[in-house]
């Protein structure tokens, strides 16, 4: 009985240390998360001096008084021109994140830059920021440049292959799968704990939640949500359905062959939410780019090979090497 459980758990170490997995999930997540980032600093360009700037309308000592222990590069100086060069900067390195250039340095980078606009005007954020925040201090550690970067193309040019026996190598695939586990138990204790209060809620529990939510005024689509709330039944339908959903994400990641379904269903449930709640925008966004993480690559193979039916030649989801 022992000997099996050590030969499990070597096999699975074997497995875990010696190939990296989720690479494809983790390259359209930090696509995702980096044009995210870019939104943040572009959607308000214009007006990028009074919403963050030193004289902006969320006032200087909020950020810089004895209260406030939040850290922000923004804070270093009073400068408008030391404004202008980080906000400027951070915008680049979003970029850059999201294009996949020294994809483990912009990574960090792209976290402090992020972080310290998002601290600037808390007023801004929509909770998205926070999960964010979190996802982005785990892809440190995540391998999220082997597909679809300029750091993968660069090393197919070089014909660069990483070195599976070295011990580097196997550190790095622990952390990488490390990182992927935390960002899961991330998205999953966000559906867990949001599920659990909604139960909770008399609204949720006689299926008339949705239709409140839907007719705020400060996040709602004018002329768009009526077509939802004015059919009762849809509405009662819809209002269980998300909290049975939601309960039951992580409970069926268990099960890898049902992993498509929830991520689906998740990302189904984030357009609804980005559609009639259109406030919550970059939320539903930065959870849709989460969940992409979960499904494996042979779960992407599988989609890319029921597209070969509808465009005929494959694409290639294959890398020229792993990061080190």
């Amino acid at each position: 009985m022992l000997a099996n459980m050590k030969a499990l758990a070597y096999s699975w170490l074997e497995s875990f240390s010696g190939r990296r997995h989720a690479l494809v999930g983790a390259a359209l997540t930090r696509i995702m998360l980096g044009a995210i980032g870019l939104y943040y600093y572009l959607r308000d360009y214009l007006h990028r001096s009074f919403l963050w700037g030193p004289e902006g309308v969320w006032p200087w000592q909020n950020i810089t008084g004895p209260d406030n222990d939040a850290l922000s590069l923004y804070s270093l100086s009073k400068s408008e021109t030391w404004f202008q060069l980080v906000f400027h900067a951070g915008a680049v390195i979003a970029l850059l994140f999201m294009l996949g250039w020294k994809t483990r340095a912009m990574t960090v980078l792209h976290y402090i830059f992020l972080w310290s606009l998002q601290q600037r005007n808390p007023l801004l954020l929509d909770g998205g920021d926070n999960a964010t925040a979190i996802a982005l201090f785990f892809f440190v550690f995540i391998d999220s440049g082997s597909r679809f970067s300029l750091d993968a193309r660069s090393r197919r040019r070089k014909q660069v292959k990483p070195d599976a026996g070295s011990m580097r190598y196997r550190i790095g695939s622990l952390l990488h799968h490390a990182g992927v586990l935390a960002v899961i138990l991330q998205v999953c204790t966000i559906y867990l704990v949001s599920g659990m209060y909604k139960v909770q809620g008399e609204r949720w529990q006689n299926g008339t939640a949705l239709y409140y939510i839907l007719r705020v005024g400060e996040f709602g689509w004018p002329g768009v949500n009526h077509f939802v709330y004015e059919h009762a039944t849809l509405v009662v339908a819809m209002t269980y359905a998300t909290v049975f959903f939601q309960i039951a994400f992580a409970f069926l990641l268990l099960k890898r062959s049902l992993r498509p379904f929830a991520v689906t269903c998740g990302v189904l449930l984030h357009l609804g939410i980005a559609v009639f709640m259109s406030g919550l925008l970059t939320f539903s966004a930065t959870m849709i780019a989460l969940e992409l993480l979960i499904m494996g690559d042979e779960h992407y193979h599988r989609l890319v090979d029921q597209a070969q039916k509808l465009f005929g030649k494959r694409g290639n989801l294959e890398p020229a090497a792993h990061a080190g």
